[in-house]
């Protein structure tokens, strides 16, 4: 049966943290190809305080963010493809479902231009419930926890993405990582130790470098300033980097330049700042760097990536499952920088 009402935490405008607000929402069911999923957990990511805060002022408002999705199906349109009791998680990205690159799995990057962002575009999983195109989820195998599949995607998948498809690593590559002591930059560092990559961890704060070589990195480097090219090179004997996986964005991509070798890659997976950067084109031609964009995994990366954490080989980083309610909390967590890894919040549970 489907309720008739739900709790959501919305955004009726941008702003700090107290912008989020619980409200009381209407339950509409599914029509068309659309599904109405009872929502499990919901991973909180950077992406969502910029999305808060205003970085995208296009998103319609009101809104629920949230795009880290995990729970069940309860109801299906008459179109649609999913049967009620289904096990999902969100793709992340919902395409348009008919062209070349959607039909193949790999939605983020639909030729129509259609690449809609849950928890931008249209309503999030901060919610008990959420409604949306039947192409927005994929399945979770039963070897996967829902706690596990909500952020699996958005962590080790565009982790695995960035590193493998668009970054090329190999076995005994130097992968410098940004941002290392976020959940992308942790699940980074899984990801590269697993391809035998040799890993440079950078972080801005000392009280991480523990973490970070507990997590796997060899070399951790901790800039304060975030310079960090001139270390990059004294480690590497003057070489520089195979491959950086620039998380952070604009505060570190200038030393990302300096830091990689000539011939090199540099992939961006993420913007902290959300703030514009300039590039020296005398970096790239000089140099003939490879700067390259990412997005997210498509559906055969993903599968891939759940195969290898129910057999042990990755395991997704949570740092604490926190009730719906406490999603602020979450967001002044995750802006002051106080614990690494993922915040998951608890919605209506494991199934």
């Amino acid at each position: 049966m489907i309720p008739e009402t739900m709790t959501a935490w919305r955004i009726d405008g941008f702003g700090g943290p107290e912008v989020l607000q619980r409200r009381t929402e209407p339950v509409t069911a599914p029509a068309g190809d659309e599904v109405l999923v009872e929502v499990a957990f919901c991973g909180v990511c950077r992406h969502d305080l910029l999305t808060r805060a205003g970085a995208f002022p296009s998103v319609p408002l009101p809104l629920t963010l949230g795009h880290q999705v995990s729970g069940t199906v309860v109801a299906a349109g008459p179109d649609a493809e999913w049967e009620t009791g289904a096990r999902v998680m969100s793709t992340i990205f919902m395409g348009c479902g008919h062209c070349a690159a959607c039909l193949s799995g790999n939605q983020a990057v639909c030729t129509t231009g259609r690449s809609d962002f849950m928890g931008d575009d249209f309503d999030g999983g901060y919610a008990e419930y959420l409604r949306a195109p039947d192409r927005a989820f994929v399945r979770v195998p039963d070897a996967l926890s829902l706690e596990v599949a909500a952020v699996v995607n958005c962590t080790l998948g565009t982790a695995y993405h960035a590193a493998h498809t668009r970054g090329n690593i190999a076995e005994g590559d130097t992968v410098v990582i940004t941002g290392a002591s976020g959940g992308i930059g942790l699940h980074s560092i899984a990801v590269a130790k697993h391809a035998r990559a040799r890993v440079i961890a950078i972080t801005s704060r000392e009280s991480q470098a523990d973490a970070l070589r507990e997590h796997g990195a060899d070399e951790v480097i901790v800039a304060p300033d975030l310079q960090f090219a001139r270390r990059v090179k004294e480690l590497t004997a003057g070489r520089g980097a195979d491959l950086v996986l620039e998380v952070a964005g604009d505060p570190t991509l200038a030393q990302s330049l300096h830091a990689v070798r000539t011939g090199g890659r540099v992939v961006v997976i993420g913007n902290v700042s959300g703030a514009p950067s300039e590039v020296r084109i005398a970096h790239l031609v000089m140099k003939e760097i490879s700067l390259l964009g990412t997005k997210s995994c498509s559906n055969e990366e993903l599968s891939e990536v759940m195969r290898l954490v129910a057999a042990g080989e990755l395991s997704v980083d949570i740092n604490r499952v926190i009730p719906l309610d406490d999603v602020r909390e979450a967001h002044i967590d995750m802006e002051e920088q106080r614990s690494s890894g993922r915040i998951v919040l608890e919605v209506g549970g494991t199934r």
